[in-house]
């Protein structure tokens, strides 16, 4: 029933009342479920695989362009409820739009933006991806009640029904077409994230839709109470859920606005008979183009033909059977992958500047534990007996798919996680390395050869597991004694240090006393020499003047010994002067002596001499 003002009864108000706002409640409660899913912390990893899956948001997106129209809706029709509503109705559907439905459409804008799918999926793991597919899929059906209740809801009573009923079937196909994209991501069909992408671009296309025609009624005059309608109505929706019958066709715009008719166009209308066998064979070239692979220059593939591995593909075009019947797996070429020896990520360093600071990825300190190192344990021997100790290494596997195609075929087919495999098989390696050597073999290695020990090994391994793998290095970042033994260990080698340096003290000190006594033996012994050779020439130089002395005494007799007595006399006087007289000597000038005293004496107080 129709009031004279144009509004309905108020029976039928109040009942279009409660359906709106029950399905205004059910919308906002899956809008917060899913809000919880994809704001949920980082720390929560099932979280955070939702949140890393693109698909996880558009059912949100979805979910809240609904909510936009039911909350437009909900408050114009709780005033065709009110008394007075002849006044309020045409206010409830302008300025009040303008807040409430903008409020609500441009967070799914962003949200189906902001986590919109990636190209490559899945971003989860299967456990994961299977249980987000079917809660989407379970969560369409919910919505898909939620359309079928607004398609026989009665529009004398809610006129926005029809376009409340495009909106829930906008995003009852959003949420089952995620569903499926993420289950047939899981199963590994390509351009899923793409197809996603689109279902993205849909939903904000509504969501802008509905805030550009909310924010418009902010210009426009108060409707009549008859003509008021809630901000609920777009034509993408209404084109996506009733194609071209919606009022009039796509084309009723155009004709109502610029008297363009394309109903009587020829080309057109070719077009339209012509789109059906056109769209089949589009289909079928597509279909038949799914067996042309296209590898780049560095990369390669194995071609599958009805399931068996045929070839290896190599860089080029190649033409096969289409999907399903022949497939191409991408096999990579030349990658190189680093893994620990921990589950902890490999941080392979970020490049820094010469004054930054170093990052937390290069500290090494023993007294700190690093969460990429694992204890290993090593020979050792106490008391004379055999015991073991435990050291902290870090180190890093760089590994790839081997170059050959036989490689390609085993990285393909035997390995599932290659991962896994080499860092199970590095691990055994690496233990059995250190259990048979001591902590001194360890830390005072050559670690280039230990590195190319490990690497033999562990691509000794690879080849007998048939991986298909290269074992490309073995990087050792640290070796050293367990974090909470660092400090004594410190002190233990501390000890060894000072008693090394004490006993090379002393043995420098010995070497000096010793040279020293050897010095002071050879001067004396030196000394000795010389004196005895001193002693020696003396004896022969008293010897050659004796001889001497002998042989002029006989040849020159009295003489001689006259000789030698004046000259021992006149060594014995010295330095007195000395006049030696002959009195046979007639000299006509011979010295006259004067023997009388050289100063006479004087008398004692009378000056006079005597």
């Amino acid at each position: 029933m129709i009031a004279e003002d144009g509004l309905p009864a108020a029976a039928p108000a109040a009942t279009a009342l409660t359906l709106v706002r029950r399905l205004s409640l059910f919308a906002g409660a899956a809008a917060v479920l899913l809000a919880a899913v994809v704001a949920a912390p980082a720390g929560t990893e099932v979280a955070a695989e939702l949140r890393r899956s693109g698909i996880a948001a558009l059912p949100l997106s979805a979910v809240l362009v609904l909510l936009a129209g039911l909350a437009g809706t909900w408050l114009v029709a709780r005033r065709r409820t009110d008394p007075a509503r002849a006044a309020l109705v045409g206010r409830a559907a302008r300025l009040t739009q303008a807040f409430v439905v903008p409020a609500l459409a441009l967070p799914a804008m962003l949200v189906a933006w902001v986590f919109r799918p990636e190209t490559a999926l899945p971003a989860c793991t299967p456990e994961t991806g299977y249980a987000l597919g079917a809660a989407s899929v379970a969560l369409a059906f919910m919505l898909l009640i939620v359309e079928r209740s607004l398609a026989v809801a009665n529009e004398a009573a809610l006129p926005e029904a029809a376009a409340l009923r495009a909106l829930a079937f906008v995003a009852t196909g959003v949420c089952f077409v995620a569903g499926v994209l993420e289950l047939l991501a899981q199963l590994g069909l390509p351009a899923t994230g793409r197809i996603g992408m689109g279902v993205a671009l849909l939903v904000m296309a509504v969501g802008a839709e509905l805030t550009l025609r909310a924010l418009g009624r902010c210009f426009l005059p108060a409707p009549a109470p008859g003509l008021a309608r809630g901000a609920a109505n777009s034509l993408v929706a209404r084109a996506v859920s009733a194609g071209a019958r919606v009022e009039g066709g796509l084309g009723a715009p155009l004709r109502q606005h610029l008297g363009i008719d394309f109903s009587r166009s020829w080309a057109l209308a070719y077009l339209r008979g012509a789109a059906l066998p056109m769209l089949a064979f589009l289909l079928l070239l597509g279909w038949g183009l799914t067996g042309v692979a296209l590898v780049p220059v560095d990369g390669r593939a194995v071609y599958e033909r009805f399931g068996a591995p045929v070839a290896v593909l190599h860089p080029g075009l190649h033409l096969g059977l289409p999907w399903p019947l022949g497939t191409a797996r991408v096999v990579e070429f030349g990658p190189v992958h680093a893994i620990g020896l921990s589950d902890a990520p490999v941080d392979m360093g970020a490049s820094v500047g010469p004054e930054d600071l170093a990052p937390a990825s290069a500290d090494r300190l023993w007294e700190q534990a690093h969460p990429a190192e694992v204890s290993l344990l090593i020979a050792s021997e106490a008391n004379g007996r055999q015991s073991f100790q435990s050291v902290s290494a870090d180190m890093r596997i760089l590994y790839r798919v081997g170059l050959n195609d036989a490689a390609a075929l085993k990285a393909t087919y035997a390995v599932a996680t290659p991962e896994a495999l080499v860092r199970g098989a590095a691990g055994r390696v690496v233990a059995a390395y250190f259990a048979a050597r001591s902590l001194d073999d360890v830390l005072g290695a050559n670690r280039e050869a230990m590195a190319e020990t490990l690497r033999t090994r562990l691509q000794l391994a690879l080849d007998q597991a048939g991986s298909g793998l290269d074992a490309v290095a073995v990087v050792i970042e640290a070796i050293h004694p367990p974090a909470g033994a660092a400090d004594a260990y410190h002190n233990v080698r501390a000890a060894e240090i000072a008693a090394r340096a004490s006993v090379a003290v002393e043995h420098g000190a010995a070497a000096t006393i010793y040279a020293q006594s050897q010095q002071y033996a050879f001067d004396q012994v030196s000394n000795a020499r010389a004196n005895a050779a001193e002693t020696v020439g003396a004896a022969k130089t008293a010897q050659l003047r004796f001889t001497a002395d002998r042989d002029a005494a006989k040849a020159g007799g009295q003489s001689f010994l006259l000789e030698r007595y004046f000259t021992a006399l006149s060594n014995s006087l010295g330095k007195s002067p000395k006049t030696i007289i002959d009195h046979r000597l007639n000299w006509p000038e011979a010295p006259v002596l004067d023997l009388r005293p050289f100063a006479a004496a004087t008398t004692a107080g009378t000056g006079k001499e005597e």
